[in-house]
């Protein structure tokens, strides 16, 4: 066994030193080979630590010692189960659990485990038919609604973890995380306004509860009334003026109404009462951007990869800011940035193509402009990119062809007839010119100046007449 354990466990991340010393010394018993004795509370403190930890091998030779030093105990026959359950071997945890059926309330730390054992095999009505057992006698009550709401919520049944959670709170059993939770089963069935109607009962009865006052906010935020909201999240501050989601919040309620400077110091607020995060002062430089204060733009971008350097929503921000006043270079720079660390997002690559067809590099623009079509195939407007990258290189032929084959993926968009008809005017093909121009009046007449903020030159052409 001394194979499995060269070094002891690392327990940096360990909050329970009794738990840490408890796994140091069955380590050192294993890599020694020197028995030592554990009473059966101490190797369920094992065993749970190697199962949350996805130790599966170390929870196995753990439980092997401890049912050979302790073979009567049931409390360890259903660690196995457990054991069994995170390998999704299901028989064998089910053969345990039928050969212990714990009922009396002397055994309530029993059948709390089965319940879990249950939940893990996802079998959660019998979960919860044994977390049921438990609510008169469980010590915290609410513990248990909880655990039942979540098997309800596992198997997809939204509207009876709401019941059970209102049956709670109904006979006086609450706790903060049973709002949050009927918070996010509204939300799941889409009941917004039941969500109003229920936070907004709640607080007659209990004004002081910032978490409700919170998740109103929330439930007023998913139809849109950002202004109440606003008002709610700032009733959850005032009772706790601590409440970093709260300001969370209401800055993006903030954002929704395009009040960017009020948005941008409710973040600030957000950073005295939290702590220093790069989201949030990315967020503080995104409202400055859309005010068009780029210098404090750029400040808090910054400051947002000081943070992180591998930000990439923060290195694509400079990159726009930079594009914005002028300074191609340093746009390029920094939204190449985004795309080294952000390989996979196309709006990256389509924002640095975009750059680049601003300087005149038509041969690194098409190149971005393909990944983009490689991310996203079926995007509908990369493809006049491509083609406007060919164009630009000389290459109207080529252009041509690209949006023909577009055209034949997507016949009814007009903005593709209307680029067609403009290429084949500068091919000297004016009669299809006329023809392609005609067909795209024919599908969306108030596009017809997008050929004339393409080339402005074509207004008079008489293939557009």
């Amino acid at each position: 066994m001394s194979d499995y354990f060269d070094e002891p466990e690392s327990f940096g991340d360990v909050e329970d030193i009794e738990v840490s010393l408890l796994v140091n010394r069955f380590e050192n018993m294993l890599k020694h080979e020197k028995p030592v004795f554990f009473d059966v509370y101490e190797f369920v403190d094992i065993i749970d630590y190697y199962l949350e930890s996805d130790n599966t091998e170390k929870s196995r030779l753990a439980l092997q010692y401890a049912i050979d030093l302790h073979p009567a105990s049931d409390t360890l026959k259903l660690r196995q189960a457990m054991h069994y359950a995170y390998q999704n071997e299901k028989d064998k945890a089910l053969h345990i659990l039928k050969s212990i059926n714990p009922s009396s309330d002397k055994e309530s730390e029993l059948i709390f485990t089965r319940a879990n054992i249950f939940s893990r095999l996802k079998m959660h009505h019998n979960s919860v038919r044994e977390f049921q057992k438990l609510i008169h006698v469980w010590d915290d009550p609410s513990e248990i609604y909880m655990n039942i709401a979540y098997e309800y919520e596992n198997s997809g049944d939204y509207l009876k973890a709401i019941q059970c959670l209102k049956s709670a709170i109904k006979k006086n059993i609450i706790c903060d995380s049973m709002l949050y939770e009927l918070g996010y089963c509204f939300e799941m069935l889409n009941k917004k306004e039941e969500a109003i109607d229920f936070f907004q009962k709640y607080i007659d009865s209990n004004p002081y509860s910032e978490v409700a006052w919170f998740n109103l906010a929330i439930a007023f935020s998913n139809t849109g009334q950002f202004e109440k909201a606003i008002e709610a999240n700032d009733y959850a501050i005032a009772i706790d003026d601590n409440f970093a989601s709260a300001y969370y919040n209401k800055a993006f309620a903030l954002k929704e109404l395009k009040c960017y400077n009020q948005a941008a110091e409710t973040f600030k607020e957000l950073i005295a009462v939290q702590y220093q995060d790069a989201m949030v002062y990315y967020n503080i430089g995104e409202c400055y951007e859309k005010e068009g204060n780029w210098n404090n733009a750029i400040l808090y971008y910054n400051k947002a990869l000081e943070l992180d350097e591998f930000f990439a929503e923060a290195w694509a921000g400079l990159g726009c800011v930079y594009e914005e006043i002028g300074n191609n270079p340093k746009a390029l720079l920094y939204t190449q940035k985004a795309v080294e660390v952000e390989p996979i997002n196309d709006g990256y690559w389509y924002i640095l193509g975009d750059i680049l067809m601003k300087m005149a590099q038509y041969e690194q623009a098409l190149k971005a402009y393909l990944k983009v079509a490689e991310l996203i195939p079926n995007h509908n407007e990369i493809w006049i990119n491509i083609s406007e990258a060919k164009f630009s290189m000389g290459e109207t032929h080529s252009a041509i062809e690209v949006i023909l084959k577009s055209i034949k993926q997507q016949p009814d968009n007009a903005s593709l007839c209307y680029r067609l008809a403009a290429y084949l005017a500068y091919a000297g093909r004016d009669k299809e010119a006329n023809e392609a121009y005609k067909h795209a009046l024919t599908l969306d007449p108030g596009k017809n100046e997008e050929v004339f903020l393409f080339a402005p030159e074509l207004r008079y052409h008489p293939a557009f007449s």
